[in-house]
């Protein structure tokens, strides 16, 4: 009888020892959650210097990687992804500048940058993270791996439909460096393109990168 008993006790633990594997190969851990909602938090307050409330934590399991679900404080209907990401120098990426660009809140910021280059391509003014664009640029247009950024991170390109050997560089620089103060300023870290070609194909296509810290990378 007592053998009975243990190799039943034994056997029900082999089964709670399962079922605990099992839950989290599929739904991660309860610490490993705990954790990374802390990290997560620190890291699009520090990125964005404002508040948010993170709602919910998702475990992916075939990328093994956590995902949160955020909002801008006061504003619940500005619902955001933030994601482990190994390809990020922070090891999160984001998708709240595109959920902000896509608002209402994003009106001036809009405004001041069309201020800033008036002739821009309305029709490419758009924020897209890199994974979905799925746009085709010529050759001489450079691959976002050039400049070492994630395909999670989001951008925005200025497009200028000119060949940059026919204006005002120099005009053109300065206000590069403009909007990248005026980035940082209104705490909106991103990826924005300034793109100067008369066609996708263009050999004589130049690119200039303002990065989410404020660097302008020429390629």
């Amino acid at each position: 009888m007592k053998a009975t008993k243990i190799i039943l006790m034994v056997f029900a633990g082999l089964i709670l020892t399962f079922s605990f594997y099992a839950y989290t190969v599929f739904y991660g851990t309860p610490w490993g959650k705990e954790q990374q909602e802390g990290n997560m938090q620190n890291y699009i307050t520090e990125k964005y210097q404002n508040e948010f409330v993170l709602t919910k934590m998702n475990y992916n399991f075939l990328s093994e990687t956590y995902q949160g679900y955020a909002y801008l404080k006061d504003h619940s209907n500005l619902l955001f992804i933030i994601e482990q990401d190994a390809d990020s120098l922070r090891g999160y990426s984001d998708n709240y500048p595109k959920v902000l660009w896509d608002s209402e809140l994003a009106t001036n910021l809009k405004t001041q940058i069309k201020e800033l280059f008036p002739d821009l391509d309305e029709g490419m003014f758009k924020a897209q993270q890199i994974k979905d664009k799925g746009e085709i640029l010529g050759p001489n247009i450079p691959t976002y791996e050039e400049i070492n950024v994630s395909i999670l991170t989001t951008s925005i390109p200025i497009d200028i439909r000119i060949n940059w050997s026919k204006i005002n560089q120099n005009n053109e620089l300065q206000k590069m460096k403009k909007l990248s103060q005026f980035l940082q300023e209104a705490r909106f870290p991103v990826l924005f393109e300034v793109r100067y070609y008369e066609n996708e194909m263009d050999e004589q296509a130049k690119v200039f990168f303002i990065t989410e810290e404020g660097d302008i990378i020429e390629k």
